[in-house]
């Protein structure tokens, strides 16, 4: 990511106590379907409801492209239930990252989008996802073909009463009209002002100057009160070496006015392996995530055993 002239490379706070986090638990996901691979399928960008009834994910097995699943508590388990639908899914585009307020209002990645975000209204009886349409107030795709790169938006993450969205503005490369891999990436926002909402970049960097590095950070997840907020930091040595490892981390703030503190590497996850994703639970005692497994993903959690303490950075 093109970090701010006046702030650091590195501003990592590195975990010194393990305990606020359990060991990592793999997910168990009852009656996945069988794929092309012969195997259940991958589940990627897990997303937990913030009642805590729904587990959305996405994989990318059909078609080679993601597409958006669903799985719901049963007696203490989750169980798939199906397909996001009716029409969210679609042939050769990208329908993924699922992420959703208190009121159901249901939000994701498309990619034939100008701002790549889309949203509708989930029924919880039903499953289907009704009304969806484009939203504006978000960057839009910005392709530069003399450079060979393309910046769009990626891990859209709504807040629990709707009125924020953060997002990933990432840049990738292009090869001719083909979009390759990913070169950088920043997590940002916009708010809601008068039912709609509207991205001011300056504030939004402000806000996030202390998450944002020339490392990628992406795949935010808030948490309900907006204090604390867990991404996704790859390195941006070793995704060009093709060592692809990552973490999770977290960051905090005492007011939704302040900027968020300097984050924090959350140890019991792993920084030696490919770990993306987080999700925190409406309660905020747990923390979903996905990780590699050979060619597909699998999610995983960690229980949160302590309060997570303020790491303070610059006012906003």
């Amino acid at each position: 990511a093109t970090p701010l002239k006046d702030k650091p490379a590195v501003k990592s706070v590195e975990s010194v106590n393990h305990s606020k986090f359990s060991a990592p638990e793999k997910v168990t996901i009852h009656d996945l379907p069988v794929w092309h691979s012969r195997t259940t399928m991958s589940v990627e960008e897990p997303f937990v409801s913030r009642d805590g009834q729904f587990l959305f994910f996405n994989s990318n097995e059909r078609e080679n492209n993601r597409d958006l699943h669903y799985a719901k508590l049963i007696n203490g388990q989750w169980v798939y239930k199906g397909e996001i639908g009716p029409g969210i899914n679609r042939l050769k585009q990208v329908d993924g990252n699922p992420s959703m307020d208190d009121k159901y209002n249901f939000y994701y990645i498309a990619s034939e989008t100008k701002s790549f975000i889309k949203k509708g209204k989930f029924n919880p009886t039903t499953g289907q996802v009704t009304g969806v349409e484009e939203i504006t107030g978000f960057p839009q795709i910005e392709p530069n073909l003399l450079k060979f790169k393309v910046s769009t938006n990626m891990g859209v993450e709504v807040s629990s009463d709707g009125n924020t969205a953060y997002f990933s503005r990432a840049t990738f490369r292009m090869i001719g009209m083909k979009v390759t891999g990913i070169m950088a990436s920043d997590i940002l926002f916009s708010e809601k002002t008068d039912g709609q909402f509207v991205y001011n970049e300056n504030y939004a960097k402000r806000i996030m100057s202390n998450i944002n590095t020339p490392d990628l950070e992406y795949a935010a997840s808030i948490s309900n009160d907006g204090l604390t907020l867990f991404f996704t930091r790859l390195s941006a040595k070793d995704l060009d070496s093709g060592n692809i490892r990552s973490a999770i981390l977290y960051a905090t703030r005492t007011s939704r006015l302040d900027s968020f503190g300097l984050p924090t590497i959350i140890r019991s996850v792993g920084t030696s392996n490919f770990v993306e994703g987080p999700s925190i639970s409406g309660n905020g005692k747990e923390l979903y995530y996905h990780k590699q497994e050979g060619k597909k993903f699998g999610p995983y959690k960690v229980r949160i055993l302590e309060p997570l303490q303020v790491k303070h950075g610059n006012s906003s």
